[in-house]
């Protein structure tokens, strides 16, 4: 009689960890109910790409150096390519454990629908654990999946023991190292989620969140070079050794190796001791989530406090700043409360944020870890030139983006019956939004640095091209401009990542290197930067034209996104 239960939680317990597996894909920003095996397909093929294309990069200078160096001397020199593989691991499984924040917990819709069924508490916790651990393993699998398996040849030299050695500690320290970060994470999100109450909790949930988005990523980049013999021997590095975790797993990896160094077996236990520390907290946590909070969810409010009515205030004044018809004030405000309280589009928005902050950070880490240091000299003027640029486009492009994702589809009407047939209104807010929130605030801040750190003419002359620059990339984005922002009906996973990564990569490294080049050369003349600036506004110009030409064969705005028609005609009808 008890063999028929014991099937029955194991059937149980199947089915939801499929069905806790697929929520991590199931929110606003990314849905099953689009394609969601060729989302999986190209997520994992851009970690693949990414750790094949690293594993070619490092590859040649180990055949270089097992030229000229001793075995001994080639492990020395691969702690600062073992720091760095560890440390991606790092950043990539802190930002995967933020993209699924949401469903990271049990919410709302687990507790009306979960609480009720004939389901035992411990079944649906062990099958939460085994789809967060299956999506941890994937993973790390994934951004491991070139480096995990071609680093161990580098840099073995003892013959097959030895291979296999360096294997284990490889896997083992990535592994280890990518658990504590998603269980660091974990253990951030079940701590609020205790400590505050639940309509709290979904005001502060996406600040915690965006906050260690900005951390991870800043974190990353930012973080001084110290996996060399010198940095390990310095008195003054001891305090980064014991804040920065990628060096515990640094520190784990060469003990695991055979290192002797006692160095290393301090970072190694203190590795050990936070994962097992992050572990039995995470543990403790997911047990009162479980047994506390799916009651407290039920039967607390998900309304935000009056308090917000704030920046509604703040909003409607910029709103009547901005705008000269009531139509665009209330486009204004809408969008302006949109951007304020939707969890998702803020979400979008520190995602695009960050990949620009990232690629800033990269450069200024170039410039204060290379060997120019804070010499006036071509790389660093060009990295000083292309910054407010690359910030600039991932600003400007983010929001664009988020206009495109809707926040209720079915409250579109009232924007039907004010402006059907033309997008004038939409597209003028459209663009006063994006100048206000992503040109204005960085032309600003540009404006101050520069002030500060050259002449008054210079600094002027380069302000009034990053305002044209700005122009320009808002009425390229808008070119298409078809609908009001976040009312149209929006299927996901139809984007192409592969593709769009691939083009915001070149155009990023055309805006950082090739745009800043043709700066600095002709900041060298007044004549040539009035040459530049000339041509720069009359680029704008016609861009500005042929959008005004598109737009007026726009005979109605679209509220729906349609899918492609399974059959394609060609329209050869007979004339009449």
């Amino acid at each position: 009689m008890s063999a028929e239960p014991e099937s029955r939680e194991k059937q149980q317990f199947r089915a939801l960890t499929r069905l806790f597996a697929y929520r991590f894909f199931d929110t606003d920003l990314i849905s099953i109910r689009g394609d969601v095996s060729s989302l999986l397909g190209q997520t994992a093929a851009l970690l693949m790409a990414f750790s094949f294309v690293v594993a070619l990069l490092i590859a040649p200078n180990y055949v270089h150096a097992a030229q000229h160096m001793t075995p001994a001397q080639i492990r020395t020199a691969a702690w600062s390519d073992q720091e760095f593989l560890i440390s991606t691991t790092m950043a990539v499984i802190g930002v995967f454990t933020l993209i699924l924040w949401d469903a990271l917990f049990p919410d709302l819709r687990d507790c009306l629908i979960l609480g009720v069924r004939p389901v035992r508490t411990r079944t649906l916790f062990a099958a939460k654990l085994c789809a967060l651990a299956t999506a941890l393993g994937l993973a790390i699998g994934a951004v491991n999946s070139a480096t995990g398996i071609a680093y161990p040849f580098l840099i073995a030299s003892g013959g097959f023991f030895d291979l296999v050695r360096l294997f284990a500690a490889y896997w083992l320290a990535v592994i280890l190292a990518g658990a504590f970060v998603f269980l660091l994470l974990l253990n951030v999100q079940g701590i609020a989620l205790q400590a505050l109450s639940h309509a709290a909790f979904l005001r502060w949930s996406s600040i915690i969140q965006c906050g260690a988005f900005f951390a991870i990523v800043t974190l990353y980049f930012l973080m001084p070079p110290l996996a060399t013999p010198r940095a390990f021997a310095a008195p003054e590095n001891r305090l980064w050794y014991v804040l920065l975790p990628n060096y515990w797993f640094l520190g784990l990896f060469q003990t695991l190796d055979g290192s002797e160094n006692p160095a290393f077996r301090v970072l190694a236990v203190r590795a050990l001791t936070a994962v097992a520390a992050s572990a039995g907290f995470a543990a403790a946590i997911y047990m009162l989530a479980w047994s506390r909070q799916m009651r407290r969810i039920v039967e607390q409010s998900g309304i935000v406090s009056t308090r917000a009515k704030r920046g509604g205030s703040f909003t409607s004044a910029a709103a009547r700043l901005l705008s000269r018809t009531p139509l665009e004030r209330g486009i204004f405000a809408f969008i302006g409360q949109t951007l304020a309280r939707s969890r998702p589009h803020r979400l979008l928005l520190a995602i695009y944020l960050g990949l620009g902050l990232s690629w800033v950070c990269s450069q200024i880490a170039h410039v204060l870890w290379s060997s120019h240091g804070f010499n006036e000299d071509w790389t660093r003027q060009k990295i000083v030139l292309g910054i407010p640029l690359v910030l600039m486009f991932f600003v400007v492009i983010g929001l664009r983006v988020s206009f495109t994702i809707p926040v209720e589809v079915r409250a579109n009407w009232i924007f039907r019956l004010a402006d059907p047939f033309t997008s004038g209104a939409y597209l003028a807010t459209a663009r006063k939004t994006l100048l206000a929130l992503g040109v204005a605030p960085v032309l600003v801040i540009s404006a101050i640095a520069y002030g500060a750190i050259w002449p008054w003419p210079r600094a002027l002359a380069h302000c009034a091209f990053l305002a044209l620059f700005g122009m320009l990339l808002i009425d390229l984005s808008l070119t298409r401009f078809r609908n009001a922002p976040f009312t149209c009906a929006w299927l996901p996973g139809q984007g192409n990542l592969k593709l769009m990564f691939g083009v915001y990569l070149l155009l990023v490294i055309f805006l950082s290197d090739a745009v800043p080049g043709i700066e600095a050369v002709a900041l060298s003349s007044p004549q040539n930067y009035a040459m530049l600036i000339t041509g720069m506004a009359l680029a704008w110009a016609y861009v500005l034209w042929r959008s005004r030409r598109v737009r007026r064969n726009v005979t109605e705005l679209a509220w729906e996104q349609t899918p492609e028609p399974a059959l394609s005609t060609l329209r050869l009808l007979p004339r009449d």
